[in-house]
């Protein structure tokens, strides 16, 4: 019997089966017009929604390089546990991501293995991704330098090349790019062709940091928890899910705990608390969320801090220095106590405040998804996949809080005008060195350049990978002579504005 049958009555059962063989070859298999079970609601996706109650037409069968693989989303009346995945698994069909809505992205050899693999389970509906769901909302909002394309899992990098080449679009080869990802430039035209393409997933606009060639890190996204500590059904929530409502807010407010299961090893103690909190605070000037430091980490509404390197009991081992920094699961819901809202961060990184590994930024990042934000397709945001130096939210982060809770004062009256935060970060470049990796024999090397911010630049600094620090002397135009130790220095230069936005860049410094 197949998991999850034995939840339905008789004559729903009956129903759903008629329905299923209607649609024997993919070819016809369409969305399945399954009325829905009370409690039931449709896949949300940043495009849209998803729903076949609607009357939604099922869009054409996506163009592929590989005609012999498809990828499909199913959708259940109950979430679909690991009994459910091992059905499909010995069926020949791979589950790819889990996803929120009680979803599963999956794929199968051939496109006409689908229908008699899914027959009688439990599900609410079936299809596939149109190109307008691969396409982000902010691609045709404003002029961006590049697109960021992202592939189902199981895509062969070879062949993501081959698809985007062979659409006259020219790729970037940028060394810190996720697994699954491609910058390509090209005109929107071709990026619309690529949507077209069952390999591809999701499309959102390139930030200027990917184009340009600095040096990025990204977050793999929050993840779902499994239905045991060994299970599979993790996941990471796909670039193209918009995700579920947030903690329940309890009198128009939501009051968390947070408690410190470990600290970094390397970092003094009270920076490590101080900048978390410090991120906290900052969701909370903006919308209706208190946070108090508790000592239980299981407790409800409590989000556990923890520090750890390599396995550490989720089925997210940490991966050393320089690569993965961190892993947030989602509140409750959509996962479950005590796990929700848990952040993990990678004990292996050279945490600081304000150095390249900026530990307020990434718990700036990490602490979105611990109140139930996934990624934000606007580059520039901090809830963009790849982190990005901080001391504010951007208008979009501060947008995407109150969507989930509002805000922390009052609605004025229509027509009130509404003051808006300055969010914008000053530009900042350096022209001295003329590289981003430099070699020298000397102690110390000049640096040199420019800076501009939409009201004034205050300040710029500079730290050191060695403990170094300083202020470089000018603002707009503004010079430093930076020492430095013997071997590979990294020196991070930041330039602030009076709201307290900045910007930074790196260079590596090998010293002989």
């Amino acid at each position: 019997m197949p998991p999850g049958q034995e939840t339905l009555t008789g004559a729903e059962k009956s129903s759903r089966s008629l329905k299923l063989r209607k649609f024997p070859m993919l070819g016809a298999l369409c969305l399945l017009g399954c009325a829905p079970l009370p409690g039931q609601i449709p896949l949300r996706l940043k495009s849209g929604v998803v729903d076949p109650v609607t009357g939604r037409d099922l869009p054409p069968l996506p163009r592929s390089l590989s005609p012999s693989r498809r990828h499909f989303l199913l959708q259940f009346y109950d979430r679909p546990d690991a009994a459910t995945r091992a059905w499909l698994a010995a069926r020949s069909v791979h589950v790819l991501r889990v996803v929120p809505d009680r979803a599963l992205l999956i794929s199968v050899a051939s496109p006409d293995d689908l229908a008699p693999a899914i027959e009688g389970l439990n599900l609410r509906w079936a299809g596939w991704l149109s190109a307008n769901d691969k396409m982000s909302p902010w691609l045709a909002a404003e002029s961006w330098p590049g697109w960021l394309v992202v592939f189902h899992p199981d895509v062969d990098p070879g062949q993501a090349r081959d698809l985007l080449t062979g659409l006259g679009l020219d790729l970037l080869d940028h060394p810190d790019l996720m697994s699954g990802q491609a910058l390509a430039l090209g005109p929107y035209e071709r990026i619309l062709q690529a949507a077209e393409y069952d390999e591809v997933a999701y499309i959102l606009p390139a930030s200027t940091e990917l184009v340009s060639g600095q040096r990025v890190i990204g977050c793999p996204g929050a993840a779902l928890e499994g239905d045991t500590a060994e299970d599979e059904g993790f996941s990471p929530i796909a670039e193209y899910v918009k995700v579920g409502k947030g903690w329940p807010q309890v009198g128009g407010r939501v009051d968390l705990g947070y408690v410190f299961t470990s600290l970094a090893s390397r970092t003094d103690a009270a920076t490590v608390r101080s900048e978390v909190a410090r991120a906290l605070a900052e969701w909370a000037r903006y919308a209706p969320l208190t946070f108090t430091q508790g000592s239980q980490a299981t407790a409800n509404r409590t989000i556990a801090v923890m520090f750890a390197r390599g396995a550490h009991g989720d089925p997210y081992p940490f991966d050393g220095p320089g690569k993965v920094l961190a892993h947030t699961f989602y509140p409750a819901p959509p996962n479950g106590e005590p796990l929700a809202g848990d952040m993990h961060l990678d004990d292996d990184e050279d945490w600081q405040a304000g150095g390249p590994v900026d530990l307020f930024t990434v718990a700036l990042h990490e602490a979105g998804h611990a109140l139930g934000l996934g990624h934000s397709d606007r580059p520039g945001a901090v809830m963009y996949p790849y982190y990005r130096a901080a001391t504010t939210l951007n208008s979009d982060d501060i947008a995407g809080i109150q969507e989930l809770y509002g805000s922390r004062t009052a609605v004025p009256p229509p027509g009130t005008p509404q003051p808006r935060p300055d969010t914008t970060a000053p530009s900042l470049r350096i022209t001295t060195p003329g590289s981003t990796i430099v070699s020298t024999s000397g102690s110390s090397l000049l640096f040199q350049g420019t800076a501009a911010d939409n009201v004034a630049v205050t300040a710029v600094k500079w730290t050191t990978s060695g403990g170094g620090s300083g202020t470089a002397g000018g603002t707009t135009v503004w010079s430093a002579t930076i020492p430095l130790l013997t071997g590979t220095n990294t020196v991070t230069v930041r330039a602030y504005d009076a709201a307290g936005n900045s910007t930074w860049r790196t260079v590596t410094v090998v010293r002989r």
